[in-house]
């Protein structure tokens, strides 16, 4: 089996348990949508599927292996994880930040290629004019931002054929304004014609519901619901995952825009 899946995955503290056993396949080459209210177990399954969390039981397979068998540098050229919050508090610029992201490519010190990539990442996130400037003076917004350009560093591939790659963006464009949202996730959808994987979780609902391809509901630790069209996603659906009342309406573009009210 090609891909990710998870085969039972819970996760517990104690008595109390996180995850409840879940299996899922993520479709490859897709935007993958995780929402549910807050507590839900959303980040703490991308954790876990992403191999930065080990579950209390069952398996992440990636590929068909064990994602916690492969090596820690193999692993970190096949996929790549933005946390929704990165504490950076020491004078490191911008550009210094991005190339840490190029840490799995080099052995003592980053090549020529590895700078053009650094550049040609901040490039797409909007942040080439702050190269220089100290990481900890950017608003919350733009460190999200170079953020984002550290992980495209990370699994950055010009090849024609380009091995197949998952990113996990939790939560993106939760600190952005509404220009750079749009512009962010205008640039994630482009990335599964380059053989990535999205795994993303948002709080937005039309947001994700206009990103994204597959759309995977929790509540309480437990899945709830798969929808593989944003049609698909019904009102009785959303009460049962978010405890509101959702009314649809067609925007001037026909997009279907939803309401929400409690």
């Amino acid at each position: 089996m090609t891909g990710l899946v998870l085969d039972t995955v819970s996760w517990s503290v104690g008595d109390t348990r996180i995850v409840a056993p879940t299996s899922l396949a993520f479709t490859p080459d897709k935007v993958n949508v995780i929402l549910g209210p807050n507590g839900a177990g959303k980040s703490t399954l991308m954790k876990i599927a992403a191999g930065r969390l080990r579950p209390t039981s069952g398996r992440v397979l990636l590929d068909a292996r064990d994602i916690f068998a492969i090596d820690a540098k193999e692993l970190a050229l096949q996929r790549a994880f933005l946390s929704q919050h990165v504490e950076i508090d020491f004078a490191i610029t911008v550009e210094e930040v991005v190339l840490m992201g190029r840490y799995p490519h080099f052995a003592r010190a980053p090549g020529r290629e590895d700078r053009r990539i650094v550049d040609a990442a901040l490039e797409l996130v909007g942040m080439s004019a702050r190269r220089r400037q100290i990481y900890p003076t950017l608003s919350g917004g733009e460190q999200q931002r170079v953020q984002l350009a550290r992980v495209l560093a990370q699994i950055w591939s010009d090849d024609d054929a380009p091995a197949p790659r998952t990113i996990f963006l939790d939560e993106p464009v939760a600190s952005l304004d509404i220009h750079h949202q749009l512009q962010i996730l205008d640039l994630v959808r482009t990335l599964p014609a380059r053989r990535c994987t999205i795994i993303v979780t948002l709080h937005d609902l039309n947001l994700a519901l206009d990103y994204g391809d597959r759309f995977i509901f929790l509540r309480d630790g437990q899945l709830q619901a798969i929808v593989e069209d944003p049609a698909e996603v019904s009102p009785h659906l959303i009460r049962q995952v978010f405890d509101v009342s959702a009314t649809g309406h067609n925007g001037e573009d026909g997009k279907r825009v939803l309401r929400f009210h409690l």
